[in-house]
């Protein structure tokens, strides 16, 4: 298992990116995508899965929310 920090940010359509919901968390994980499933069991598969510099990112924008995950190794 490796351990992440994982920095998720949640935009709501009608308040736009001036006004996002953030967390961070910590979690001991095989797969960031099971992380995906545990939060997100229907919409899951929709998610789209990159790599930026090391960090997993999954996002998934359904046009009126978008929900970002970030995830960096420790």
């Amino acid at each position: 298992m490796k351990e992440y920090e994982i920095f998720y940010k949640f935009v709501n359509g009608c308040a736009g990116e001036a006004a996002p919901q953030t967390e961070f968390d910590e979690a001991e994980l095989n797969d960031p995508a099971d992380y995906i499933r545990s939060k997100h069991p229907v919409d899951h598969g929709k998610f789209v899965r990159q790599e930026r510099d090391g960090t997993i990112v999954y996002c998934y924008d359904t046009g009126t929310v978008k929900y970002v995950y970030e995830f960096t190794e420790i």
